[in-house]
C-alpha cells in the first residue's frame, strides 16, 4: 500500500519529533510511504531525522519566516506537489494534519477518488495564534479553513476525548468516523535513570529541589503561577526551576524572564536552549517533578507529550486540573486548580520524595507498554485499514 503523508512540520527537519513522525516511522515498516517535504519551511532547523520513505520535495517555494504566510505564498507549489504524487506515483490513501495543506489534500484525494485521513493532533484554531501577538483574527481564519478540510476527510484520527467531541459537532451531519490515539512516548530513549548522574550531566547540583519546565513557552502555558509559587516556597526550601525550551512568539519568552527578574529569582531559575529531543530523558530525570501549567483551553486538552515523557522516566507531574488527564494517567499526575493546590502539591511531592520515585519507577514499566508508539502505530494501522475496506 502506499501513503502520502502530509505533516504539521517538515518531519524530517524539526527540532523535536512530533506524533505523526513517531507513527509513520513504524508505518514505513509495512507501507510505502510518500512524504510530502516543506522546503524553506521557518521552522526547519539542521536536523535530518531517518525515516524510510520517498521524500516529496515542495519545488519553487517562497522562503519567508511567517508560517501562516509560508503556507498561503506556497498553497500552489503545495497543490502541485500533492497532485503529482497522488497521479503519477499512485497513492492509495493520504494522512494529513496540517490547516492549508489538510484542506488541499482532502480536496485531491477526493478529486482522485482515493480516501483520506485528518490526523488532528491538535486544536489548530488556537495553536495558530502562538505566532502572533493578537491572534483573533488567524483563529477566524484557521477554524474556517479546519472545518472545511475535516468535513471533506473520510476518518479522523484525534489524540484525545475532547477533540473528538468537538469533531463531532462539526461533522456529525456527514457521520466520520473518528478513532480517539493517544499521544505516546518513544520507549527506546524514555526510561529511568539515576537522578544524581543526570544532575551531573547537566552541570547541576543535587543537593536541592528541582522543578523542570520544559517544551513549547507559549500562550497556553501560565509562567506566572509557577514563578510566583517558587517565590513564596523558597522562604522555607531550597526549590529551583529548570526551564528547557523556546517560545514560538518571542515576546512571551521575554515575559517569562521579565517574571524572573520580578520575582527575584535570578540565581534559582536555570535557563537551557531547546535541547535535542535525545538528550531531554537526561533532563527529565535529574528533575524531582515536572510541571505542566496549561492555561485552561481547548488546545491543551489532550494527551500532552511532556506528561508521557515523565511518566515514562519514572518523574511525577504535576498539571493543571484538565478532565480529560484523569482519564488518561492512573499514577504519578498531580492535578491542582490555583496557587495554592499547586504550592501544597509541591511541598507533598518533596516530602515523600523516595517514595513517590520509587513507585513511580515501578509503574512506569506498564505505562511504556500502554503509551510506546510502537503500539499507537498498531492501533494507526488499523484505522487505515478499515479506511481502504470501506
Amino acid at each position: 500500500m502506499r501513503v502520502l503523508i502530509v505533516p504539521p512540520n517538515d518531519l524530517l527537519r524539526h527540532p523535536i519529533p512530533n506524533r505523526l513522525y513517531h507513527i509513520a516511522k513504524r508505518l514505513a515498516e509495512k507501507y510505502e510511504i510518500f512524504l510530502l517535504s516543506y522546503i524553506n519551511h521557518p521552522l526547519a532547523g539542521n536536523v535530518r531525522r531517518g525515516l524510510k520513505a520517498v521524500e516529496v520535495p515542495i519545488p519553487n517555494t517562497i522562503p519567508v519566516k511567517d508560517l501562516s504566510i509560508y503556507y498561503t505564498i506556497n498553497a500552489v507549489q503545495i497543490y502541485n506537489a500533492v497532485n503529482r504524487v497522488i497521479k503519477e506515483e499512485g497513492a492509495d490513501i493520504v494522512i494529513h494534519a496540517n490547516i492549508l495543506p489538510s484542506l488541499i489534500a482532502t480536496k485531491l484525494a477526493k478529486k482522485y477518488g482515493i480516501p483520506n485521513i485528518y490526523d488532528f493532533l491538535d486544536y489548530f484554531p488556537q495553536s495558530a495564534t502562538a505566532y502572533y501577538k493578537h491572534g483573533g483574527i488567524v483563529e477566524a481564519v484557521v477554524n474556517a479553513i479546519v472545518k472545511q478540510a475535516l468535513l471533506n476527510s473520510n476518518a479522523i484520527t484525534t489524540p484525545c476525548y475532547t477533540l473528538k467531541l468537538l469533531i463531532h459537532q462539526i461533522t456529525e451531519s456527514v457521520s466520520i468516523p473518528i478513532y480517539v490515539i493517544p499521544n505516546g512516548v518513544d520507549t527506546d530513549i524514555f526510561k529511568p535513570t539515576d537522578q544524581e548522574l543526570a544532575r551531573k550531566a547537566i552541570g547541576l547540583e543535587d543537593n536541592y529541589y528541582l522543578v523542570l519546565l520544559y517544551g513549547s513557552l507559549d500562550v497556553w502555558i501560565d509562567i506566572v503561577a509557577i514563578l510566583k509559587t517558587i517565590s513564596k516556597m523558597r522562604m522555607h526550601s531550597d526549590i529551583r526551576l529548570l526551564v528547557v525550551g523556546f517560545s514560538h512568539a518571542s515576546y512571551y519568552y521575554k515575559v517569562l524572564l521579565n517574571y524572573i527578574r520580578r520575582f527575584n529569582l535570578d540565581k534559582y531559575v536555570y535557563l537551557y536552549p531547546p535541547q535535542p529531543y535525545e538528550k531531554m530523558p537526561i533532563f527529565i530525570n535529574a528533575s524531582d517533578v515536572v510541571i505542566a501549567p496549561y492555561a485552561k483551553i481547548l488546545k491543551n486538552y489532550g494527551t500532552p507529550l511532556k506528561i508521557a515523557e515523565a511518566l515514562a522516566c519514572g518523574v511525577p507531574v504535576i498539571t493543571t486540573a484538565i478532565a480529560e488527564f484523569r482519564l488518561w494517567y492512573k499514577q504519578g499526575v498531580y492535578l491542582y486548580n490555583n496557587s495554592e493546590e499547586l504550592e501544597k502539591l509541591l511541598f507533598l511531592i518533596m516530602e515523600n520524595k523516595e517514595e513517590v520515585r520509587r513507585v513511580l519507577v515501578n509503574y512506569s514499566q506498564s505505562f511504556r507498554r500502554l503509551f510506546s508508539w510502537d503500539r499507537l502505530a498498531e492501533k494507526y494501522q488499523k484505522v487505515i485499514e478499515s479506511i481502504i475496506k470501506r
